[in-house]
């Protein structure tokens, strides 16, 4: 009886055995079955091919790009991404993976992002046009970092422009670098506010700018050798043509704490410390009665306050057939961290843009 239970028991193992590796076998081919290799080709229109087009699976950074013939492979695809193809000067396009399908974009121009008119040296050029080192920093883009101070929203949005704060205190100033020190002397780059040189950006409201347009190349020669160390051209909001009149009221509050404060011993735990210190040098601990050292004064939590900051914008704008004027006025109050009230930033603003079309080559632009 025993010889037939234990080969029923071994029959039984061998059995369990093959259907485990079948169970792998069968996991193993369909997570294979899950990444698939995409091939295709990318145009332009009906029949021109569009070489480095960047092809992404999106939320990773696994790609490839088209090669000269339009064409492109990507291999270990997961099924049910998704293929993102951009392209300068072309909307981009996302196409579901279900399949190793060959596939075939046709992408469509940028109408608007190619027609997009940017300020340079020596007058105006559309962005299709650009062949020199401009960046652009439009209004959409401050008004979502929503920054004190200009140089805060060119920190981080412009290649080659290093913006450092010289201090910590509210309204600082910051040194702007563009494409490094060039000099042993003045290192500042020369800024206009529509034609007009100004040397402290702490005077304009950052609400107020349409764009700003960073030279970094010869197209800054027009300016001289005050433009050695690059130009930044900044550029109002002043309405539009034909339009009704409008009010725009922007205001916020807020407070600012320090992100981080270094964790410190209390005083009952700076003893400690110095009496092992001393007990391990051989000598008798200083400290006898931790209960009377107590917790000391953290000087941290002395010095950093909630500072209180707020802010309001206030704008007018009127177009009519030939002209069109844009007024607008802002007040900003930020206490600092450190000093409290003692160390408030004001700002008060004011400006006034009014643009006249006499004739088709007359015109007449006047800021306050």
């Amino acid at each position: 009886m025993s010889d037939v239970l234990y080969f029923s028991a071994s029959k039984y193992c061998y059995m369990k055995s093959k259907i485990i590796l079948l169970v792998l076998f069968f996991a193993v081919t369909f997570g294979f079955a899950q990444n698939v290799t995409v091939t295709g080709a990318v145009y332009e229109g009906a029949d021109s091919p569009l070489p480095g087009v960047s092809i992404l699976v999106k939320g990773t950074t696994m790609g490839t790009a088209t090669d000269f013939d339009g064409n492109f492979s990507l291999a270990d695809v997961p099924v049910s991404s998704v293929l993102v193809f951009s392209y300068v000067g072309f909307q981009d396009y996302e196409v579901l993976i279900e399949n190793d399908t060959p596939l075939i974009i046709t992408l469509l121009e940028d109408a608007e992002a190619l027609d997009e008119v940017i300020l340079i040296g020596y007058g105006t050029q559309s962005k299709k046009e650009i062949t020199g080192a401009v960046s652009v920093v439009g209004s959409e883009t401050i008004e979502k970092l929503n920054p004190v101070r200009v140089e805060q929203a060119l920190q981080g949005q412009v290649s080659g422009v290093s913006i450092t704060a010289q201090s910590g205190s509210p309204g600082s100033a910051s040194n702007i670098r563009i494409r490094g020190v060039t000099t042993n002397g003045n290192n500042n780059p020369l800024i206009l506010v529509d034609g007009n040189v100004i040397e402290d950006l702490s005077v304009i409201n950052p609400n107020d700018i349409e764009s700003m347009n960073v030279l970094k190349d010869a197209t800054a020669g027009i300016y001289g050798v005050r433009a050695a160390n690059g130009v930044i051209l900044i550029t109002t909001k002043s309405g539009s043509k034909s339009s009704d009149l409008k009010f725009e009221l922007d205001t916020y509050a807020g407070v600012q704490q320090t992100t981080r404060q270094l964790p410190v011993l209390d005083a009952t735990e700076y003893g400690v410390l110095v009496n092992e210190a001393f007990v391990a040098g051989g000598d008798s601990p200083p400290f006898l009665d931790f209960t009377q050292l107590g917790s000391g004064t953290d000087w941290q939590k002395e010095i950093f306050q909630t500072a209180p900051i707020a802010n309001v914008n206030f704008a007018v704008n009127k177009g009519w057939e030939n002209s069109k004027l844009s007024a607008g006025t802002s007040y900003l109050t930020q206490d600092g961290i450190i000093g409290g009230s003692d160390a408030n930033f004001n700002r008060f603003t004011g400006r006034v843009n009014y643009n006249l079309d006499f004739l088709e080559n007359f015109k007449l632009n006047t800021s306050w």
